[in-house]
């Protein structure tokens, strides 16, 4: 019960900074180390380049991994308008991850979001954490922003 409340916290805490430009994501995460659930928000600093935060649930471990990167983030309709809505993305930062055996390291991404339309985008990611002390987590990230 006592979860379930800072959960319902927590949505509610990034709902509300998730207004104007801000995006909350929804992630679901496969293979390594097993499925895994997450929130994100993710906040434009330039037309290119955006901020990105999150928290993923493992609960086969269970473990924690959270990060704050930057994304280079262009839109492809600048290039071509039938491409508009086409974002590529790659970008990096730094992450933690929160289990049996903490480890802090460098988080990078690299990945596609498709807008369905203004204020909704599906995103397929590849994520990579390679940690200071040894730790290393390898995934495919796919979710839903919702600006």
């Amino acid at each position: 019960m006592r979860k379930a409340v800072w959960i319902l916290l927590l949505v509610g805490v990034l709902g509300s900074l998730a207004s104007a430009q801000r995006a909350l994501s929804f992630r679901l995460s496969l293979p390594d180390p097993g499925p895994g659930l997450g929130l994100g928000l993710e906040v434009p600093l330039e037309p290119n380049l955006a901020f990105r935060g999150f928290a993923d649930l493992f609960p086969g471990g269970p473990s924690f991994l959270v990060a704050g990167e930057v994304l280079f983030k262009p839109d492809l309709g600048q290039v071509d308008r039938a491409l508009r809505g086409i974002r590529p993305y790659f970008g990096g930062g730094l992450a933690g991850r929160f289990s049996n055996r903490g480890d802090l390291g460098l988080h990078l991404s690299l990945g596609v979001e498709v807008l369905l339309e203004p204020r909704t985008g599906v995103f397929l990611d590849g994520e990579y954490f390679s940690g200071f002390g040894g730790q290393r987590l390898s995934r495919v990230v796919l979710g839903a922003n919702l600006r």
